[in-house]
């Protein structure tokens, strides 16, 4: 059975990360930070599953190296920190786009505006890293959200369903 998990922000190589976010990744280098990483992704993550990666996935072109080491079928939502040729993320990723929609969700890097709820259940979306919005219907599915390891779409989904379900009894 393939699967689909998120995750975002990985930030593969990026030193400042480890002093940005020293609560949720500590680390005390950036090598120790990538490979747990790795290991935490390819622990859940199958050769056949799918993982839309919501951006900012690598610093530095080095960084690319670590790609090939991730299972799974990996599709990009780009993030402000994905700046480089696309060239380079289409040697790892099977799509790449701005957004996209699945399952009555729409997955982005940076959250949506609220007006467009009239379209969509959920905004999956990274970005925000430690923080949340207010607002159930944004779902931040930032690496330090999620343990630093990709999480299974289905558990998003149903656990945005049970907070609904709670909050009409």
């Amino acid at each position: 059975m393939n699967r689909t998990f998120v995750i975002s922000d990985t930030h593969f190589g990026h030193k400042k990360i480890l002093e940005f976010e020293s609560d949720n990744r500590p680390f005390s280098t950036i090598e120790y930070h990538d490979s747990e990483l790795i290991k935490r992704w390819n622990d859940v993550v199958g050769k056949k599953d799918t993982v839309w990666h919501l951006g900012d996935v690598l610093f530095g072109r080095d960084s690319f190296s670590i790609l090939p080491k991730l299972n799974g079928i990996k599709k990009l939502v780009m993030g402000n920190h994905d700046r480089y040729p696309c060239a380079l993320y289409l040697e790892h990723f099977s799509q790449i786009c701005g957004s996209a929609e699945l399952r009555n969700c729409i997955l982005t890097h940076i959250p949506i505006h609220p007006e467009q709820f009239r379209r969509y259940k959920l905004n999956i979306h990274g970005h925000l890293h430690s923080r949340k919005m207010e607002d159930a219907r944004y779902v931040n599915v930032s690496a330090e959200q999620i343990n630093l390891t990709p999480i299974l779409l289905d558990k998003v989904i149903a656990s945005n369903n049970l907070k609904e379900n709670n909050a009409t009894l």
